[in-house]
């Protein structure tokens, strides 16, 4: 009897030690404001229901892919990156994996930031991120006129996408992606911004080491 209780904690012990690395869930977070909430407030009042907005969108999508993720929306409505930088440590749990930041567009048009501090939040933003042990993914939200001042930042990430270029036309969204309110993509415009996540988000996790499950 204690021969075969032996042998099956033997059974145990090596599955657990053969299961592949990183067969937990990859955490995810997406970090910051109305877009990606999903939708604003006040005179902007558009866009999309939460379980609508990408995140949503990008952790359904990336399971069907095979990955084993969860995406945490930790998007705000009126976040800065002024004041995100004091909202890390409730917002980014122990363990993430990879942190999408995705600030700058309130603290220019709410604060009338410049770029350069704009940037600088930013930059406090991704070192304190990094400090908890989470790769970064940085979504671009100035022009390209701006891309000076954000040269440093943008190299201080893991990976600088701009995964809205294809809903904005000269600094405004098109027609089809608007919601109505002029500030927030809808329904379609989530699916592109998915669609061009995608690919990044695969492309890192495999160069940090994970892999789909299937």
């Amino acid at each position: 009897m204690r021969h075969w209780a032996a042998l099956a904690i033997a059974v145990v012990l090596s599955a657990i030690a053969s299961a592949p690395a990183g067969a937990e869930t990859i955490t995810i977070v997406a970090f910051g404001d109305s877009g990606v909430f999903g939708s604003g407030q006040g005179r902007t009042p558009g866009g999309v229901p939460v379980a609508d907005a990408y995140p949503a969108k990008l952790e359904r999508a990336l399971r069907a892919r095979g990955w084993d993720v969860s995406v945490s929306n930790q998007g705000v409505r009126g976040a800065t990156a002024r004041n995100a930088v004091y909202t890390i440590d409730r917002s980014i749990p122990p363990l993430t994996k990879l942190t999408i930041i995705q600030f700058g567009s309130n603290d220019r048009n709410l604060l009338f930031a410049s770029a350069g501090d704009i940037a600088h939040s930013l930059e406090e933003i991704i070192r304190r991120v990094r400090a908890k042990g989470s790769a970064v993914i940085l979504v671009r939200q100035w022009p390209a006129s701006d891309g000076a001042a954000f040269a440093a930042v943008e190299q201080s990430a893991d990976s600088f996408v701009t995964w809205y270029s294809d809903v904005y036309d000269e600094g405004k969204l098109r027609p089809e992606y608007d919601s109505g309110d002029h500030a927030h993509v809808n329904a379609a415009g989530t699916d592109v911004i998915v669609a061009r996540a995608v690919p990044d988000i695969e492309r890192l996790l495999m160069h940090l080491g994970s892999r789909p499950t299937r």
